[in-house]
């Protein structure tokens, strides 16, 4: 499931003209809080697009960079090439199959959550949240459902059809990512609206504590 190697090549192209360039725009809303030296871990990345943002931030920046998609991990590699701020290691797998060295300050999560059914989705933030030192940040951005939007329930209806046909995505149906996201003990410290409010940007301060205290 959630295999987007068919549509690669197609992909970054399909959702500018879709969302009018806002699901870029949504990515790099808050990677400016990213801090010089900082262990950053990208899950999802896809084509690598939110790489140039970073190295425009003039930051040396060491990268994880994990995607389960040859065909989309590729296409990073070859935009990555012209980065000089950034030290990025290039890892072809799933979440769960990835194994780093040490704790990250800050992870991006940009799209990747709403492929999954809501156990799979727990799960995901978990596994998230474990990679996260102490005081670590997780930014995430991703699509929502208002009420009396309806509008948005169609075209989430339409986009889940679409990816489950060419992807075999996983959801059946949008979550209310932000809701999974803060009962998995995050508080969310900063938050931004994008494409009539069909999409979210936020970030998320991890609030549990070597002691596994709240905070």
């Amino acid at each position: 499931m959630n295999n987007f190697d068919g549509i690669a090549r197609f992909y970054d192209a399909l959702a500018s003209i879709v969302f009018r360039g806002e699901i870029l725009k949504s990515q790099n809303h808050f990677i400016h809080l990213i801090k010089a030296n900082s262990h950053l871990l990208i899950v999802g990345g896809g084509s690598g697009k939110v790489l140039e943002a970073l190295n425009r931030l003039n930051l040396p920046l060491l990268i994880d960079f994990v995607e389960p998609s040859s065909q989309m991990i590729n296409r990073a590699k070859m935009g990555a090439s012209r980065f000089s701020n950034l030290d990025i290691h290039f890892h072809q797998a799933k979440l769960e199959e990835f194994d780093p060295s040490k704790a990250y300050d800050w992870i991006c999560c940009f799209y990747f959550l709403d492929l999954f059914e809501k156990k799979n989705l727990i799960q995901n933030i978990d596994l998230l949240k474990d990679l996260m030192t102490d005081q670590g940040n997780l930014i995430v951005s991703d699509f929502q459902i208002l009420k009396n939007k309806t509008w948005q329930m169609v075209l989430s209806a339409i986009i889940h059809t679409f990816f489950r046909f060419t992807t075999r995505l996983e959801s059946k149906e949008l979550k209310d990512i932000n809701k999974v996201i803060v009962g998995q003990r995050f508080e969310r410290i900063e938050f931004c609206e994008f494409f009539d409010r069909f999409i979210f940007s936020a970030v998320y301060k991890n609030n549990v504590f070597k002691n596994g205290n709240h905070s």
